[in-house]
């Protein structure tokens, strides 16, 4: 029996279905389910921590239940399938209903499926199979299959092949179809195990025979829901008909008795609150009731038919009485023909016996008619007939609590303090805390079916020479769920003082578990003695005044030092706490209890750095906090780069005077950078493609970098596609080196660390946030500081993923670009371009070393202020690109007239425009555009800055007409004349005819954000637009693709490589 949360539940064999549908009993000893139909297996059968299933050739119908039976009508025409709960198990039958079903052939062997999973089935000699655990022991067994006919109910003369209705003057058809009647034609037939399925072939004889009086049925499976089962008669007649008889025969037969064997092996360590054998009697030969006997036997030799001087009955335990009589001729005694009897011997006796032998596989049980004194075993009238498969033991136990284990105990200082291990000896943890908390997690094998669990503490004090149980202890805490925490509180306890103690777990049932192993502890609240003492382990950042004399910067900002902490002669030291001013608290571990520890710590300020440092004891109590001053020189610059500004043919980038140097191999292709055009001072912006023939580049030399110190890397990438990985920087090393920057192949940033160069390596690892755009240009920077012990990853200068690393070791091969020396193989070309590459010895700073790299940069300043008098209908660039803008003609479509403050750009609204001859923005990367317009009409589309493509302009700053006419930006998801899809915001504002107003848009291509600013003041945004594309065409200021021509003026046109901020955009727009 089992229970559930409720409390013990009945046992009910009625049928239902469950939620899911499957058909299950109520609440049975065993957990079996029938098919709802179709092609699943007739029934699962869990066993022994395993599984048995039968399958029906063939798939099933929705079956019909009346009461513990599943009912699946016609399988076959005029054939049911019948399966029947039982206590802890099944029976199930087929039964053919008349001449005409007999004739099918089909039923001329029956061949089910026979599964198995965590047991295995082996067949028995002479028919039917055991089912075996892992050890080989039986757990399940199932004897020869059985069929009979409904014969033998009635003394009445019928005509041949007659049928149940025609000749059991009334008996109840359902006790026919459970099992043989006296009388009924049986035969036994062999169940054969044929690789795996279970074949049985009825008796052609019975089925079809001209005297065969239906309803046949065909029982496969004769014992079910016991080891084993046997019988044994004194005049040595074989009854293999799946009755259990008793008593003596009345048709001189002999004296019969029965016998039961049970598993249980699965008892063993359990606490036996009840036993019960429960039976069903089917038949009595006296109409009132006669005694039965229950005693304990000695084991079966096997199953079926033993000799009469085979198992002995060894130690008789209960008698019971009742009746249940059957008629073979007309009625003679009241009420026939009786029910079938229940019983139930349920007496101390049995459950003391079954306690007594709990864990015995082969515990047999016996029915007789012998009492206890020995005799009346030959009293004729105390005959009876018991059907095996409602035979069964019923145990309810409870399984002891697990003994708690050190790793389910813990002490804390405090309630939510941390844990402490449960330790003895000189390893023991040390509190600090005046009322301790000690904690356990129960646990019982039951679950929640045992009842809630309580924690018995015992809790003893350390007197100097003996351990002594303090007062009041032990103490429950009580109702805790199964897999919940005991916990007990206690106190005040004193400095120094030292305890142990450990947990008993109990039930509700009167389990308990054994004792927990003890945890010892002592009390601790003194600090440290002294002071640490800190000083730089390599020399570099020596202590500066007032304590130290040193007044010169040393190292750089950025740059790690090495620093030993030391306990000062505090003999109690367990481990540092230390800080630099503004940055967070890390802690280490001295080496020893009172030993010292050497960490790396990385300056986060030029000159005055202070360093914070305290010592605490196991219990965490801290000393008092060194301050160490020290002064640290500027960032130094990278102590390698490589600007990419080489033109077709180099092989050699070129590199600061003393940088290593960087050869490129496999047909490098030099294009334009991040930034197109080329600048009056500092040149064409350039870079290298790698995406030709796995191209590459490596070093001659290692950078003069030390990875284990601290370091940066960072480079401008633009890749090409997805799907593959692509090296950008990387270390070398004879199975891989120490670090790479990576683009994954699902186009996400990675920043690598290995743990040595070794095929067996760790791999710690960086990642940005989201993917990014293929064909955009981006700044992609890695960092490893020592100092706080992590990497970080940053992409277009903001910082997009942090993971503690602990350590790194010094790689010192030579560095490659575009592909990376990985597991001893080169490998993860980039299929892209890479430009301005750079190596720091030190951790940088976002906003002194990345703002300067990915800051916006203008590229595109027309003021409108005056003409070029030797190209007088041109507008020259003040961004520094050379890039004029040339007016439309005639000169009254396109002119200069009054401005914003000075002159400005008058355009009619039919043909005037100002364009550039060539591209100007990256469009496909992060932008920003502004300019001042003065509208002179409000109906019509005005474009006022627009970058096109073939089909289409990458981008519209523009007036809309749109009732009401508002200021929007519209970007396009594509270049194509058709299957365009538009992200658009629209101004909530309202233009005003002959006012200026100054407009700004913005394309954040990390985030894929689109913004409007109107006066300077944000309009609205429109994030995860689908990706920008590249629009190669020129600038036009006052037009777009479709004209769309402004009619008005214009005036301050800027553009920007790159996004700015909600307060750059308003300062321009208020300048």
């Amino acid at each position: 029996m089992r229970r559930d949360g409720s409390g013990w539940r009945q046992i009910d064999t009625m049928l239902h279905r469950d939620s899911a549908g499957a058909v299950v009993p109520v609440a049975t000893l065993a957990d079996v389910g029938f098919s709802a139909g179709g092609a699943e297996p007739l029934v699962r059968v869990p066993v022994a921590g395993g599984q048995v299933t039968i399958g029906w050739p063939s798939a099933l119908p929705a079956p019909t239940l009346e009461g513990d039976t599943a009912v699946y009508g016609s399988i076959l025409p005029d054939v049911d399938l019948r399966v029947r709960a039982l206590v802890d198990g099944f029976t199930w039958v087929v039964v053919v209903k008349s001449a005409t079903a007999a004739a099918n052939p089909a039923l001329e062997t029956l061949r089910l499926s026979l599964g198995t999973s965590g047991v295995s089935r082996r067949a028995r000699a002479g028919g039917g199979f055991d089912v075996v655990n892992a050890a080989g022991t039986v757990v399940l067994s199932a004897g020869n299959a059985l069929m009979w006919d409904s014969s033998g109910a009635a003394e009445t003369e019928t005509s041949p092949s007659r049928s149940f209705a025609e000749s059991t003057d009334g008996q109840d058809e359902s006790e026919v179809l459970r099992s043989a009647p006296d009388g009924a034609n049986k035969v036994e037939l062999p169940a054969e195990v044929v690789g795996t399925d279970l074949v049985i072939r009825p008796d052609l004889a019975l089925l079809r025979g001209a005297d065969t009086t239906y309803p046949v049925v065909i029982d496969p499976w004769t014992t079910i829901g016991k080891a084993m089962w046997g019988y044994t008669g004194s005049a040595n007649a074989t009854r293999d008909d799946g009755v259990a008889r008793v008593g003596k025969d009345p048709t001189g037969g002999g004296t019969f008795r029965s016998f039961f064997r049970f598993n249980l092996s699965g008892l063993a360590g359990k606490t036996i609150r009840s036993a019960k054998f429960l039976t069903e009697m089917t038949h009595s030969w006296d109409c009132e009731n006669t005694p039965v006997n229950l005693w304990r036997s000695a084991d079966l030799t096997s199953s079926g038919k033993q000799s009469w001087d085979g198992p002995n009955l060894a130690k008789w335990l209960e008698e019971r009485w009742g009746h249940a009589h059957k008629p073979s001729s007309p009625t003679t005694c009241p009420g026939d023909p009786q029910p079938d009897k229940p019983m139930e011997f349920a007496s101390a006796n049995v459950k003391n016996d079954v306690d007594a032998y709990k864990g015995d596989s082969n515990y047999t049980l016996a029915l007789s008619t012998r009492q206890s004194d020995g005799s009346s075993e030959e009293t004729s009238n105390w005959w009876k007939k018991f059907d095996p498969t409602a035979t069964k033991l019923s145990v309810e136990y409870n399984t002891n609590p697990n003994t708690p284990t050190a790793a389910q105990l813990s002490t804390h200082a405090e309630y939510t303090a941390p844990a402490q291990a449960c330790v003895t000896g000189a390893s023991r943890p040390v509190v600090r805390g005046y009322y301790p908390w000690l904690k356990a997690t129960l646990t019982d094998p039951d679950g929640s079916n045992g009842g809630s669990l309580s924690g018995v503490f015992t809790l003893q004090k350390w007197s100097g020479t003996a351990w002594a149980t303090v007062t009041g202890w032990p103490r429950t805490d009580s109702g805790v769920v199964p897999g919940g925490k005991a916990e007990m509180k206690f106190g005040p306890i004193a400095d120094g003082e030292q305890y142990r103690w450990q947990v008993q777990t109990k039930d509700t049932l009167g389990g308990a578990s054994g004792m927990s192993p003890w945890c010892e502890f002592y009390a601790d609240y003194s600090p440290p003695a002294a002071t640490p003492k800190v000083t730089p382990a390599d020399g570099l950042y020596l202590e500066s005044v007032p304590i130290g004399s040193n007044d010169s910067p040393r190292g750089a900002k950025g740059y790690s030092g090495r620093f030993t902490f030391s306990a000062n002669g505090a003999p109690d030291v367990y481990d540092y706490v230390y800080w630099l001013d503004g940055g967070p608290e890390k802690t280490v571990r001295a080496a020893t209890l009172g030993g010292s520890a050497t960490v790396w710590i990385t300056p986060n300020r030029r000159l005055s750095n202070k360093l914070f440092v305290k010592s605490r004891d196991q219990a965490g109590n801290a000393s008092a906090t060194y301050e160490y001053l020290f002064l640290a020189g500027d960032p130094t610059a990278p102590q390698a780069s490589w600007s990419m500004q080489e033109s077709a043919g180099a092989t050699q980038p070129s590199t600061p005077a003393g940088g290593p140097i960087l050869n490129l191999y496999n047909n490098p292709q030099w294009s334009d950078g991040w930034i197109t055009g080329t600048h009056r001072t500092s040149g064409r912006d350039r870079a290298v493609s790698f995406g030709y023939g796995n191209g590459w580049g490596a070093t001659t030399v290692a950078p003069p970098i030390d990875s284990s110190r601290s370091f940066s890397v960072a480079a401008w990438v633009r890749v090409w596609s997805t799907g593959t990985f692509g090296s950008v920087v990387a270390a070398s090393g004879t199975n891989n080196g120490a670090w790479q920057l990576q683009r994954d192949k699902n186009g996400y940033w990675y920043f690598h660390t290995f743990s040595a160069d070794s095929a067996t390596h760790t791999r710690t690892s960086v990642a940005s946030a989201g993917p990014a755009a293929t064909n955009v240009w981006q700044h992609v920077a890695g960092v490893y500081d020592a100092g706080l012990q992590e990497i970080r990853i940053y992409v277009n200068g903001v910082e997009v993923g942090v993971q503690p690393l602990s350590s790194l070791w010094s790689s010192t091969g030579i560095l490659q670009i575009g592909r990376v020396h990985y597991n001893g193989n080169q490998q993860n070309y980039l299929q892209g371009e890479i430009d301005d590459v750079r190596l720091w010895d030190r951790v940088i700073n976002p906003a002194d070393d990345l703002e300067p790299i990915v800051k916006p940069t203008l590229v595109g300043q027309w003021d409108m202020n005056d003409e070029d008098e030797e190209a007088p209908r041109q507008q020259g660039d003040a961004s520094g690109y050379n890039r004029p803008v040339t007016l439309a003609e005639p000169a009254t479509a396109a002119h200069f007239c009054d401005g914003y403050l000075s002159p400005g750009l008058c355009l009619d609204g039919v043909s005037g425009t100002a364009d550039t001859s060539e591209q100007v923005l990256r469009t496909e990367g992060s932008w920003t555009v502004m300019a001042r317009v003065k509208p002179s009409v409000l109906t019509g589309y005005h474009t006022v800055l627009s970058q096109c493509g073939t089909a289409r302009c990458a981008f519209y700053l523009q007036r809309q007409s749109n009732s009401p006419a508002s200021w929007a930006l519209v970007v396009p998801d594509r270049d194509a004349a058709s299957g365009v899809t538009y992200s658009t915001i629209k101004w909530g504002g309202t233009p005003v005819l002959h006012d200026w107003v100054h407009l700004a848009a913005t394309y954040d291509s990390t985030s894929r954000t689109i913004r409007l600013y109107v006066n300077g003041a944000p309009a609205g945004e429109v994030t995860s637009i689908p990706p920008a594309w590249g629009a190669t065409g020129r600038l036009r200021i006052g037009s777009s693709d479709s004209g769309d021509f402004v009619n008005g003026t214009v005036d301050d046109v800027q553009v920007w490589q790159g996004v700015l901020t909600d307060a750059q955009v308003g300062g321009i727009a208020t300048s």
